[in-house]
């Protein structure tokens, strides 16, 4: 255990496909979250911070979870959807460079 619930949450859930997931902590309650995606030939990384991450979380949960997952917690829903987003983004995005996720959610690549 980390101090860093949402970080273990999502990272538990990346994990759940059977894929390895590492996770490099930081200062100021950082993590880089990297994992490999079968649509590119490198690893994706996840760059937050455990207030961004929990923020985040809980804005997409609340605003997602009646209409898409009314049977879960904000905080489920809000991970499902984050999850989703970030699903997206590998798929149609370059994400050579670190995914940035903030209080306001994923930053989607230009």
């Amino acid at each position: 255990m980390t101090g860093r619930p949402y970080v273990e949450e999502l990272v538990a859930r990346l994990r759940l496909d059977g894929g390895e997931v590492e996770v490099r902590y930081g200062g100021r309650q950082a993590a880089d979250i990297s994992f490999a995606d079968s649509r590119v030939p490198h690893r994706v990384v996840l760059r937050t911070a455990e207030p961004q991450l929990a923020a985040a979380v809980e804005l997409l949960g609340a605003g997602c979870r009646d209409d898409l997952w009314p049977d879960s917690s904000v905080t489920g829903a809000g991970f499902n959807l984050l999850l989703v987003h970030v699903d997206e983004v590998v798929g149609s995005r370059d994400t050579t460079d670190p995914l940035l996720i903030t209080a306001d959610g994923l930053q989607w690549p230009r």
